[in-house]
């Protein structure tokens, strides 16, 4: 499903609140499955966009990145994102 979200957002049939909207679902899906086994969880969704990739990109990260184009690290997520689709190196996590 993240990898039908980034693609329609690269191929602006999504804007960037519906992007993060979609994440955010996606999470709270996650979140509620997590509470059908009754255990209390701070754990968030996060991203790698290619193997070797060191960060935890959180939904808030890319909130921040992409809300301003002009800003390199806008550009960079955009770049790894576009990378992950090609590739098929996205990686999912929830923890």
């Amino acid at each position: 499903m993240a990898m039908q979200v980034f693609n329609q957002y690269l191929d602006q049939q999504l804007d960037l609140d519906a992007l993060l909207e979609k994440l955010r679902e996606m999470e709270l899906q996650l979140m509620a499955d997590e509470e059908d086994a009754e255990e209390e969880t701070e754990k968030n969704l996060w991203f790698r966009f290619f193997e070797g990739d060191t960060e935890k990109t959180t939904i808030a990260d890319i909130a921040r990145d992409l809300q301003n184009p002009g800003h390199p690290g806008g550009a960079i997520l955009l770049r790894a994102i576009a990378f992950s689709l090609s590739s098929q190196e996205l990686q999912v996590h929830y923890s």
